[in-house]
């Protein structure tokens, strides 16, 4: 019955398949921010983060028995290090905030991770960008001042969220960066095994013996982020960005609806205003940076 369903599923075209597993990972990302906010009911965030990022390795190991430990030879080992470091910030930051902020306000203010990544690579990499995606990036940063309200409440979880989506920037940046150097397999799992020294530090004056109902759910929250960072991937693999970048904000009524049905949460007019600005410059940016690609690629083409 599975395989015949498999099966199925690899019959249909292509960008279909990626359609599918673009949704699909947005799915698991909402359902990841829920159990973080089921979690932290009765567990500091800081030590889910840290069960969460021990079921990642567990989850990741019989990838690396089947590659073998050669699959694992880092060459860029401080540039590595500096990554763990920086996405053990990120973690702590987003866990602690979604654990105080409605879920969909923090999943609309995490839309801003596109926008801080094009910050930072003109701050560090010199990346040149032309005035139509400096007004995209002005548009989102005013459509997250939207989402927070800070004429209301500042509130401390939409700002944890925020700076944790500028680290986890940072983050993204240096994993570019390394994709140069180092395999899929090695960075993916020298970042799991980086968080755990810095999640287990922070979380040491919160420790406490969960009971398996708890672990059960660490270990869901480790299975929906790795199956999301999976759908993403291999739907990249399908399709080009500017055509999947749509469909990942079906996040935001993911979130609505898991934030209703588990916190009876009712998002103000507010967040839908803020988070259709923030789209629309996340959205705009992506097209831009594949118009930008296509066009190197042709001059490389045509210079060969």
């Amino acid at each position: 019955m599975v395989n015949k369903f498999i099966n199925s599923i690899k019959k249909l075209p292509t960008s279909v398949i990626a359609i599918i597993l673009m949704v699909v990972s947005g799915m698991c990302a909402s359902t990841m921010h829920c159990l973080i906010r089921i979690e932290t009911l009765e567990n500091h965030p800081f030590q889910v983060a840290f069960f969460r990022t021990v079921f990642v390795l567990i989850i990741f190991l019989p990838i690396v028995f089947k590659e073998g430990v050669s699959s694992l030879k880092v060459v860029d080992k401080k540039l590595q290090f500096y990554r763990a470091i920086v996405g053990s910030g990120a973690m702590c930051c987003m866990f602690f905030g979604i654990s105080i902020t409605e879920l969909a306000k923090a999943t609309a203010l995490l839309f801003m991770v596109p926008i801080f990544s094009t910050i930072l690579a003109i701050i560090f990499f010199k990346e040149i960008v032309g005035v139509r995606r400096w007004i995209a990036m002005f548009v989102g940063l005013i459509g997250a001042m939207i989402v927070i309200r800070p004429d209301i409440d500042l509130g401390l979880g939409p700002m944890v969220i925020l700076c944790g989506s500028i680290i986890w920037s940072a983050s993204l940046l240096m994993a570019k960066k390394l994709t140069t150097t180092e395999t899929n397999t090695s960075m993916t799992f020298w970042q799991a095994a980086g968080l755990i020294p810095a999640t287990l530090i922070v979380s040491i004056p919160y420790l406490k013996l969960p009971n398996l109902d708890q672990l059960f759910i660490c270990f869901l929250i480790a299975v929906t982020g790795t199956l999301t960072h999976f759908c993403l991937n291999a739907a990249l693999a399908r399709a080009e960005i500017s055509s999947l970048l749509p469909l990942d904000y079906l996040r935001l009524i993911w979130s609505v609806s898991l934030g209703f049905v588990f916190f009876s949460e009712v998002p103000l007019n507010t967040i839908w205003l803020g988070s259709a600005l923030i789209i629309i410059a996340t959205t705009y940016i992506a097209y831009r940076q594949v118009k930008k690609s296509k066009l190197t690629s042709k001059e490389i083409n045509t210079n060969i």
